[in-house]
C-alpha cells in the first residue's frame, strides 16, 4: 500500500496507512524466511503405540501387507519373502527390527507394507498402519555427532509434537535411519 498522504491529511488515516505498510513488509519478510528453511518429508507409521518416520524419498509405494513365505532359519525381523510387481522382495517387520515383540503371529497379515526404493536386494517394511506424511525441518533428520544423542543407533532423531508443518501429524515421532536399519537386518 502506498502512503501518498500529505502532512495536511487526516493523522489517523496516515497512522493507519503506516501501520498497514509495516504489517505488509513484516509479513513478506516472514514468508521469505519460511521458504528459505529446508524441509524433509517423512512417511509416519505406527508400530504399536510408537510412531516412526521413514524418509518419503525412500518409499516406492504403500499397500496392504501381503502373505509372506517364511524362510527357514530367518531372523525374527525377516517376516519372509513375497512377490511384488514381478520381483521377489524381502519383507522386514519394522517393530522386530527395532527390538519390539510382534503383536501378531508370523505369516499373518497385520498392517501396511512400505515398498522401498532402489534396494538391493529388494526390500519392504511391515508396519501396523501408515498415519500420513509429515514435513519437518531437515536439520532434525541429520545425524548428530554427539555420542549421547538419540542418533547413534537405528534412529536419527526425534520430531517433537507440533513439528509437522503440514499440521497432519500432531504426535511426535522418531526418525528411522533406513540405511543403518537395512544394513543391520539384511547383512
Amino acid at each position: 500500500m502506498k502512503i501518498g498522504l500529505t502532512a495536511a491529511a487526516d493523522p489517523q488515516a496516515r497512522t493507519a496507512a503506516l501501520l498497514d505498510a509495516r504489517a505488509a513488509a513484516l509479513a513478506a519478510r516472514s514468508a521469505e524466511q519460511e521458504q528459505a528453511k529446508a524441509t524433509a518429508d517423512y512417511l509416519v507409521c505406527a508400530c504399536g503405540a510408537e510412531r516412526y518416520g521413514v524418509p518419503l524419498t525412500a518409499v516406492a509405494g504403500v499397500g496392504p501387507e501381503p502373505a509372506c513365505t517364511e524362510l527357514p532359519g530367518a531372523p525374527p525381523a525377516l517376516r519372509g519373502i513375497t512377490a511384488l510387481s514381478g520381483a521377489i522382495v524381502s519383507v522386514l517387520d519394522l517393530a522386530a527390527c527395532l527390538g519390539f515383540d510382534g503383536t501378531s503371529e508370523r505369516g499373518e497379515a497385520r498392517g501396511h507394507l512400505l515398498r522401498l526404493r532402489a534396494q538391493e536386494p529388494p526390500a519392504a517394511l511391515v508396519v501396523d498402519r501408515v498415519l500420513g506424511i509429515a514435513r519437518i525441518d531437515a536439520a532434525i533428520g541429520q545425524r548428530s555427532t554427539d555420542p549421547e544423542s538419540l542418533g547413534r543407533g537405528l534412529l536419527l532423531g526425534y520430531a517433537p509434537p507440533g513439528s509437522d508443518r503440514t499440521g497432519e501429524i500432531v504426535e511426535g515421532f522418531s526418525l528411522i535411519d533406513l540405511p543403518a536399519l537395512l544394513a543391520r537386518t539384511l547383512a
